[in-house]
Formats: C-alpha cells, sequence, structure tokens
C-alpha cells in the first residue's frame, strides 16, 4: 500500500475500472458484482472510520486478488493510488544487482529525488534559467508535501507519491468555471509533475535524442518548458556523481484522474549525455535571463474593441495565497484561443512579467497562454458540459 489511505472512493473507483458493478447499497456497506459472472460477489465497507473497516477491506482485496490471480498486496497498492500520480525514479547499472544499490549512487538517487521536484516546484511559479539562492520558498514548501514510497526492485526504483483528486472545474448549478483556494493545491501537485515531464522530456530531446550539441538558444528557449541549471543538476547527480549507467524517470498517472494532454510517460537519460547535460546546466547558470511568473486560473471577461489588434482578457487566479484579477492584452490570434477555452469552460496557464502592488489592480505583459493541460484534458472537459 502507498502513500493515500484507502477509502471508498478509491475502492468505488477500483472496482469499476475492473469490470466490477453496484448491486445493491445499504448505510455501512455495498455489493458489488463481477460484470463476467452475476454470480460472483464482493461486500465493499463505506465508512472508513467503522471498527470492523480494515479487517473488510483485507477480506475484500484477497477475494479480488484471488479473482485476478494476482497477490493482495499489489491489489492494495493499485486501489491506493487512485488519487495519486506515482513518479518512478530507476537507476540501472551493472553493479546494481540483488535490490541493493551502492551507497554514493543510493544517496545520489534520494537527493535528486528532492531535487527534481524543487526545481519542477520552482518552474510551475517561476520560469527562470538559474534560480540559485533565489528559490522560491513556496517550491520548497510545495515540495514537502510530496511522498517517497518503498523502493522497489527493477534496477533501484523510488517512487514520488503525489495528489492527483481534483474538485468539479465547473460549478454545477452555475455552470460557470470555478477557483478554489482549498483545491488550488492538489492543482498544484499534478502542475508540478507535469512541469517534470515536460521539463525532462525536453531536455532529453537536447541531451539524449540527437546527434549534435543543442544551440544556445535552444537551450535558452528550453527554460519556457520548464528546464533549469537546477533541474540538469538533478539528473547528472545520478549519472555523473552517482556513477550509474542509466537514469529512467515513469510517470504513472492516477487511473481515477485525468492524464494531462500530450504527457510524457517515460524518459531515458545514459550517462553518454553527461557531456550535453553539463553545458546547458553552465549555459543556463551563467545566462542573465529574465524571470516570469506563471500564473493559472480561469478567464471572465473578455474584451475586444473594434478595428483593434489586440484583445483584453480579465483572468481570475490566485497569488501568494489569495484570490486576484489579472488583465493583460493577447494579439488577436490568441485571443481568438482565449475566447474558445472560455466557452469551453476551460482552466487556463499564462507566463510573463506580473505588476501586481498590493491594493492595486494587477497586470500582465503576457508572453505565453494555454489551456491548463495538466488538470484536466479536452475530452474530460467536454464530457463534462
Amino acid at each position: 500500500m502507498i502513500a493515500s489511505e484507502i477509502g471508498f472512493e478509491e475502492l468505488v473507483s477500483y472496482l469499476s475500472r475492473a469490470g466490477w458493478q453496484r448491486a445493491a447499497s445499504g448505510r455501512l456497506a455495498e455489493l458489488w458484482q463481477s460484470s463476467l459472472d452475476a454470480s460472483v460477489s464482493v461486500m465493499v465497507p463505506k465508512e472508513s472510520a467503522a471498527p470492523d473497516f480494515d479487517r473488510s477491506l483485507m477480506m475484500l482485496t484477497k477475494e479480488i486478488a484471488r479473482r485476478e490471480n494476482r497477490s493482495p498486496e499489489d491489489i492494495a497498492r493499485d486501489i491506493s493510488r487512485q488519487f495519486v500520480d506515482v513518479t518512478d525514479l530507476r537507476a540501472e547499472d551493472d553493479d546494481i544487482t540483488d535490490g541493493t544499490i551502492a551507497l554514493n549512487a543510493g544517496v545520489q538517487l534520494f537527493e535528486s529525488a528532492n531535487r527534481l521536484i524543487v526545481s519542477a516546484a520552482a518552474a510551475t511559479i517561476n520560469r527562470q534559467g538559474s534560480y540559485g539562492r533565489g528559490m522560491p520558498p513556496a517550491a520548497r514548501a510545495h515540495a514537502r508535501r510530496m511522498r517517497l514510497g518503498q523502493t522497489r526492485p527493477g534496477s533501484y526504483i523510488v517512487p514520488i507519491i503525489s495528489r492527483a483528486r481534483f474538485g468539479d472545474l465547473v460549478d454545477r448549478q452555475s455552470q460557470e468555471p470555478q477557483l478554489r483556494l482549498e483545491s488550488d493545491d492538489s492543482y498544484h501537485d499534478r502542475r508540478i509533475i507535469t512541469t517534470l515531464s515536460r521539463a525532462l522530456e525536453t531536455l532529453a530531446e537536447m541531451a539524449v535524442n540527437r546527434e549534435r550539441s543543442p544551440s544556445r538558444d535552444e537551450m535558452r528557449s528550453s527554460v519556457d518548458e520548464g528546464v533549469s541549471s537546477e533541474l540538469c543538476g538533478a539528473v547528472l547527480n545520478v549519472l555523473f556523481k552517482g556513477g550509474v549507467s542509466q537514469f529512467d524517470v515513469q510517470f504513472n498517472w492516477a487511473p481515477a484522474a485525468p492524464t494531462p494532454d500530450n504527457a510524457t510517460n517515460s524518459i531515458v537519460f545514459t550517462d553518454d549525455s553527461i557531456r550535453i547535460l553539463g553545458e546547458v546546466e553552465a549555459e543556463l547558470r551563467e545566462a542573465n535571463l529574465p524571470s516570469e511568473r506563471v500564473l493559472y486560473g480561469v478567464i471572465r471577461r473578455l474584451s475586444l474593441k473594434a478595428n483593434e489588434t489586440s484583445g483584453k482578457v480579465a483572468m481570475e487566479t490566485i497569488i501568494d495565497g489569495r484570490k486576484r484579477t489579472v488583465t493583460f492584452d493577447l494579439d488577436l490570434e490568441t485571443y481568438r484561443l482565449a475566447a474558445r477555452y472560455h466557452g469551453e469552460r476551460r482552466p487556463v496557464v499564462v507566463r510573463g512579467i506580473l505588476d501586481a502592488p498590493p491594493g492595486r489592480n494587477a497586470t500582465m505583459k503576457v508572453s505565453a497562454f494555454d489551456a491548463d493541460r495538466s488538470v484536466v484534458s479536452f475530452e474530460e472537459m467536454h464530457t463534462s458540459d
């Protein structure tokens, strides 16, 4: 079993996806039947605070395990991760045998887990080539919320566990998009992992999946995707300092939450990429690139006057733990995209130079605008319409 406790929601989600159907419901439990054989049924406990919940849960997982020809431990783990993303960091080397790893390599792998999440959390707030001593305190705070699971066989695997339980993005009564402070933290966990996925994919494209070194412009433009000198250093920690031949990152998205659009599931770095990784790290550390703020929110107002070459957008967002409205201009092509997302009631993300003085209107000079693809997919959003 991993980080989240098993509750009724996890049980219902797993059973529904495994082909079981609800047959009867009571105050304390439900009866579920196999869709393949109506004579096969299991009792599903509803109240996790009930004294016999653990015993009922054990009986349930044993019965499902017997039906699926798997171990109860595997069933319990799969049930528990219905609403969590699990990011597996895997070190591979000829020296890794019998589920053990060299002490130094293990230390570097665990250290890299922290550095990867902190750098991704920072890039989810501000895009910079290098953070140095200016690492946002919120990035470390967000990273502290995530958990590490037990190491697993398969060379040597360290799982990072983060929440992926989202509320309704659209108010069921008004059918308007909603922004809730209490939901933003869980959204932010998913956004961090999505940023990490895209940043590592971009880094691998430069360092692994090509025959030539990237140009200086390519290195610097990778910052737009969340790459930083700190991210490069986290990968180098494993390959160079840890001395392993291969470092894999596997993203296992929560089964009960929408998978981010165009999400990468697996990224591989080898020791052949050490030189280029070092070049990118040095370039981004030395480059004096402007810091750009990243904001997530919902569009509240759109305004486009006749004969204007840009349109004005007002977006509700969260800045420093408080709801704020930020206004910005978009060129006509991007404005039409914003109007489309507004019509679809999709959350959006903007990146640029923020001016948000206390007590005054907040504005942004936008360099990038898109749908927030980390917490909901187009298909999921259309299904909810």
